[in-house]
């Protein structure tokens, strides 16, 4: 059942139903009516990211990875993979750049704008080919490009930032400018190559002087990652401990994943481990974060004595990370962690 749950099992459940309704001469037209308006969506997302993508490559941003319903192209060590996007939380279209070194505020708001000009583009030019030959198709891609230029365009921050949102607050040039430069710089060191003890002291400084709360928990992992292999887990521990103070709620559990696993952690390596303590932090999990989520597996099966579950979990958790250590350098952090679970397993 989870394989059949997944963007991938979705999506050929929805192309078998499409294909069972074609069959039937009664519900062919109806059926391609429904393919039209998904097929249109699904080109409208494609478009809308690849136009991040291409304009970041104008302005000298570096690809990671760029997802589009259950696919997924990746940069690795070979050059471009495209591979199978597992994660719900990216189904709806992710394109993922670093910056370049310098922080240039007109290349920051092309990169952004990027994705709303292309998707304004092919709205007005769908519209131009169904007045010119009537297909209804046209009408529905013009109608999906433009509404997903006006939910971009419009500057809103909810837990994500608005593509308008971004634009507008580096035309600010004030406080607000100011954070979101910040931000951008630190996703860029968290992406980069560069290991941890080796990232910007700057940045480092930075993450140290910020206060503890939910929006600066990208601040908390980028302290955290490096504390662990500068300086050791105790220390990592000590750096978050403003925000481990933070209370968990439905509303905020997944933008406090990273802290809660590392509480989980924390409380997995010390001497009164409890299994309660370690299940109640693993119901705040997700799938979508898989080292987090099978570590957390990994320490609940060793806790109910379930040694080889948890070692061949761990397993897996190792797989993902050597995968991705010499692309992006803080699963360097990942991998420590990961052995100390493993070491408190195998005694």
């Amino acid at each position: 059942m989870k394989s059949i749950l997944t963007p991938k099992g979705v999506t050929l459940f929805a192309i078998i139903i499409l294909a069972i309704g074609l069959y039937f001469k009664q519900s062919i037209g109806a059926t391609m009516q429904i393919g039209s308006l998904l097929l249109a969506l699904w080109l409208a997302i494609t478009l809308h990211e690849l136009g991040h993508v291409i304009f970041g490559k104008m302005s000298g941003y570096q690809f990671v990875f760029f997802t589009t319903g259950p696919l997924l192209i990746e940069k690795t060590k070979k050059g471009f993979c495209l591979k199978e996007n597992k994660h719900w939380f990216h189904f709806g279209g992710v394109a993922m750049m670093t910056s370049p070194n310098e922080s240039n505020i007109k290349k920051m708001m092309m990169y952004a704008a990027g994705g709303p000009i292309l998707s304004l583009i092919f709205a007005m030019t769908s519209f131009l080919l169904y007045g010119q030959y009537t297909n209804s198709f046209y009408l529905y891609l013009g109608i999906m490009n433009s509404a997903i230029f006006f939910a971009t365009i419009t500057p809103l921050k909810t837990n994500m930032q608005s593509d308008g949102y971004v634009v507008l607050s580096l035309l600010k040039n004030n406080e607000e400018t100011t954070k979101l430069i910040n931000e951008i710089n630190i996703s860029k060191e968290l992406l980069s190559k560069k290991q941890p003890k080796d990232w910007d002291s700057k940045q480092i400084q930075l993450a140290r002087q910020m206060q503890p709360s939910i929006d600066h928990v990208q601040y908390a992992m980028l302290l955290y990652y490096f504390e662990i292999e500068q300086a050791g887990f105790s220390s990592a521990v000590n750096a978050l401990k403003g925000y481990s103070a933070i209370p968990i709620t439905k509303k905020n559990k997944q933008q406090l994943g990273f802290i809660i696993h590392m509480k989980q952690i924390e409380h997995f390596l010390s001497e009164d481990v409890q299994l309660e303590m370690i299940a109640e932090y693993q119901q705040f999990l997700s799938r979508i974060e898989p080292l987090s989520f099978h570590r957390g597996e990994a320490m609940i099966a060793y806790l109910q004595d379930n040694k080889t579950k948890a070692l061949e979990l761990l397993h897996k958790v190792k797989t993902n990370v050597e995968h991705n250590e010499s692309l992006y350098g803080f699963f360097k952090a990942e991998k420590t962690l990961t052995e100390l679970i493993k070491e408190k397993i195998a005694l």
